[in-house]
């Protein structure tokens, strides 16, 4: 699953449920806008890739939990497939439309989302490269550092993560355990100012995400089914990050809010 519910910061146990019209394809777990944006003829439809348009006035309505229309099908999930899960087919066709009425359900494709209220919902999401299913790489250390602070690698994949955004994560040797945030982040080496507490040395393995505890940004992976571990953060979705967990390889996740300017009406 991609995008799910985490709880309430306010204390409310249940989520906050809506049931839409999909102006578009939409897997549980995609996460939504709204359907004047990025939809034909539906109240919601697929979050887009942030970009200079959405940055100030993003309307995030929130994410798919459910299926509801009788014309659903399931995908099975691939590493970097655009979809996976259950599936909610949009369709134009009359035809298709009548045959997919049901009790309380128009015909059309219809999703259960659960509502983003700001600085409220908590929403937990896998934390991929750049695609569903991709581990964030590795990096194993080809030069040590006494001073705890040059984390130096051979791996060109490292898409230089946005210096102070950057959640780096020690996953083998003396340092193992310990988060540091990226002073400044490069494609072959990235440095901390808050210094790792043993040597740094060859052959040690790190990793990098594009988030950070507090305030940060969230890039969603091509198919909006998950956070891009990997990204510059040039453009991005202000959120608030309450827990961010690396320890293991494919299964990194953080839990997060959206911060209020990213779920205001479209102006």
């Amino acid at each position: 699953m991609g995008f799910s519910y985490a709880g309430n910061l306010g204390g409310a146990g249940a989520p906050v449920i809506r049931r839409f019209q999909a102006g578009t394809d939409l897997y549980v777990g995609n996460l939504v806008v709204a359907g004047q944006l990025s939809t034909a003829g539906g109240h919601v439809g697929l979050a887009v890739t942030a970009a200079e348009a959405f940055e100030d006035d993003s309307p995030i309505i929130g994410f798919v939990t459910a299926v509801a229309d009788n014309g659903r099908t399931y995908v099975a999930g691939t590493s970097g497939a655009a979809g996976y899960g259950d599936k909610s087919t949009y369709t134009t066709t009359k035809a298709t439309v009548a045959a997919n009425v049901g009790t309380g359900l128009t015909g059309g494709a219809e999703v259960d989302v659960c509502l983003a209220l700001p600085m409220q919902t908590l929403i937990r999401a896998p934390i991929y490269n750049i695609v569903w299913g991709t581990a964030l790489p590795e990096c194993t250390i080809t030069t040590g550092n006494s001073d705890g602070k040059t984390i130096t690698y051979a791996n060109d994949t490292i898409a230089c993560t946005k210096d102070d955004y950057t959640t780096v994560y020690c996953r083998s040797g003396a340092n193992r355990g310990h988060y540091r945030v990226a002073s400044t982040a490069g494609a072959n080496a990235t440095t901390v100012a808050v210094p790792f507490p043993y040597t740094i040395v060859a052959g040690d393995v790190f990793v990098f995400a594009s988030c950070v505890l507090g305030y940060g940004g969230m890039e969603p992976t091509t198919a909006m089914d998950a956070i891009d571990g990997n990204d510059v953060l040039d453009q991005h979705y202000s959120v608030y990050y309450h827990d961010i967990n690396l320890e293991e390889s494919g299964k990194e996740y953080a839990i997060f809010s959206f911060w209020p300017q990213s779920v205001e009406a479209a102006t």
